[in-house]
């Protein structure tokens, strides 16, 4: 008898992907699958992804940056430039479902494993191509990172800060990580169309459309107005609850009561600021865009009269819209992202019980949490080739001839 609790098989079980990318954007993807139980190889030069210690780390058992994009994956050095490295890749991607690469057009062009080199060879494959600005068009070829193509030429720091303010720096991975959800969703959708017509195909996400994307809302006011969205300070908010304010200790929360009308006079009263409502200047919408910087002004001042805690609990008790300006040791901490599997806990081969994030989705009926620690630089190098046939004697051949590290 089957149990009917046991814990059902990973989704992608039995999928293979090659990945040679580097840095988070393409490896994230990667990730992702490896994490939904693909079988992950990542091809790597001999001295590694640059993202390996790209960061000091502040604990010595673990390279927690590369962690991010790299678990659930098998490394393998290999010099793909050389006749036989390039030989191995090519035998690696024989039975392979998706071929995930950042490299650019003339790079994968030289070493003839650009999509048009591989189609012909490989009809079933899923080749997916992340870019920083796209396969068409005069910048193709510019170089790109989630600072310049995403975050910048995406609008991010023209559209975001106060009029006067200098740009809003990206930090960490704003751009890479969303991107690789992107390209993510691609790969499965060529991977359905795959099962109706059994025929592979070429997917493409970039850094830049990523970011157009995700601006959206600016850009398409300017699609439909031609005007930039304007910038805007706390004091000249359109909705004085639709605002930020800081407490009494420092510590900052956001309120999003779009309703404006519907809120305000409750929130005057839980606030026990009757001004709001006795107030002339602040009788009806239209009066309060007038004074707009009186009203924040009363309710920052009376909102800094108590810490963040003493609001929480008066806003939670009236299901106000609302949130706390986390920081990140916060979120790491927070029981919420622990309950939905957006920070886990796996077993990490040195550091044991490591937390981790966890992929911003669930399904009911696969599990997501697949994970293993990020392999060491060509760690199963010697188990892969052996895997697509290679002889010890041969191994050991390509070894001393630095085919292999």
């Amino acid at each position: 008898m089957s149990d009917d609790h046991s814990k059902p098989e990973p989704l992608l079980k039995g999928l293979k992907v090659v990945e040679m990318a580097t840095w988070l954007f393409g490896p994230m993807s990667a990730c992702v699958l490896g994490e939904l139980g693909a079988d992950v190889v990542k091809v790597e030069p001999h001295e590694g992804d640059p993202m390996r210690g790209l960061i000091h780390r502040v604990r010595d058992d673990v390279d927690w940056v590369f962690e991010i994009a790299n678990r659930n994956k098998r490394s393998v050095a290999l010099n793909v430039r050389t006749p036989e490295g390039n030989e191995a890749l090519r035998k690696l991607l024989a039975d392979a479902d998706v071929f995930i690469v950042n490299l650019r057009r003339g790079a994968l062009e030289r070493l003839g494993i650009d999509y048009a080199s591989l189609k012909a060879d490989h009809p079933r494959l899923i080749y997916a191509h992340a870019t920083g600005y796209g396969t068409e068009g005069p910048d193709i070829d510019r170089p790109a990172f989630d600072e310049l193509a995403y975050w910048a030429r995406g609008g991010f720091m023209e559209t975001l800060g106060t009029a006067d303010s200098e740009p809003v720096r990206l930090v960490g991975a704003m751009g890479d990580l969303p991107s690789a959800m992107n390209i993510t969703a691609a790969v499965f959708a060529a991977l359905y169309q795959r099962e109706l017509t059994g025929e592979g195909q070429f997917v493409t996400c970039s850094l830049y459309g990523g970011g157009i994307w995700a601006n959206g809302f600016a850009i398409q006011g300017a699609l439909a107005t031609g005007e930039n969205f304007p910038r805007s300070d706390r004091y000249s908010a359109f909705n004085p609850l639709y605002n930020s304010y800081r407490a009494a200790d420092g510590k900052w929360m956001q309120l999003a009561m779009i309703q404006e009308e519907r809120f305000w006079g409750p929130f005057a009263e839980v606030i026990e600021l009757p001004a709001l409502t006795e107030d002339p200047r602040f009788a009806v919408a239209a009066d309060r865009r007038k004074h707009i910087r009186e009203a924040v002004e009363l309710i920052e001042q009376r909102i800094a009269e108590h810490p963040r805690d003493h609001w929480a609990a008066i806003f939670d008790a009236n299901d106000f819209p609302w949130a706390p300006a986390a920081d990140s040791v916060e979120i790491a901490n927070d029981p919420q992202a622990a309950a939905n599997g957006y920070v886990r806990t796996m077993q990490h081969k040195s550091a044991g019980d490591f937390k981790v994030l966890g992929v911003p989705f669930q399904l009911e009926q696969a599990p997501t949490d697949n994970y293993s620690s990020a392999p060491d630089l060509g760690e199963h190098t010697e188990l892969v080739l052996e895997e697509l046939g290679y002889s010890w004697d041969r191994i050991a051949a390509m070894k001393e001839s630095g085919v292999i590290p």
